[in-house]
């Protein structure tokens, strides 16, 4: 889990969604000392990738968190396999069950916000900028050189 500052962030507890079996929230707090930004990220089944080859009877088609664990719908633990991330507040995190062989893909979405960071803009704004790639740095070196 990663904090707006672009420091990593870890999650304390977990709660699941009451209306969604599949969901949950996470609860997260920054690592960063001098940060201290908490928020409440979502986590949840968005859709299968492929079909176990022996599908087990009676096994459902999701996956499940519970505490910091993504779960196969056949109740084994899965792993994360690649994190696409679709902007700053939204990824897609593909799993594999390997269990049964089922690969599917969770979303992660920032909620909202417990306690906002003690950084002021313009740290924020350093913190990501070092938390990006060189090539990426140097893009936005030459567009920042624009204004």
């Amino acid at each position: 889990m990663d904090c707006s500052c672009g420091a990593g962030a870890v999650v304390s507890r977990t709660e699941r969604d009451k209306q969604n079996p599949n969901a949950a929230d996470l609860y997260c707090s920054c690592t960063k000392p001098e940060c201290g930004h908490s928020f409440v990220a979502s986590l949840g089944f968005k859709h299968s990738l492929n079909l176990p080859a022996s599908f087990p009877a009676g096994v459902t088609l999701d996956a499940s968190v519970q505490g910091t664990r993504i779960f196969c719908g056949c109740g084994e633990r899965a792993t994360i396999q690649k994190t696409n991330r679709l902007s700053i507040n939204v990824s897609d995190i593909y799993c594999h069950c390997s269990g049964c062989g089922h690969r599917f893909v969770m979303y992660r979405a920032y909620a909202y916000t417990l306690s906002p960071s003690a950084l002021t803009t313009n740290e924020l704004a350093v913190a990501l900028i070092r938390s990006i790639p060189p090539s990426a740095r140097r893009e936005l070196k030459q567009q920042l050189s624009l204004f």
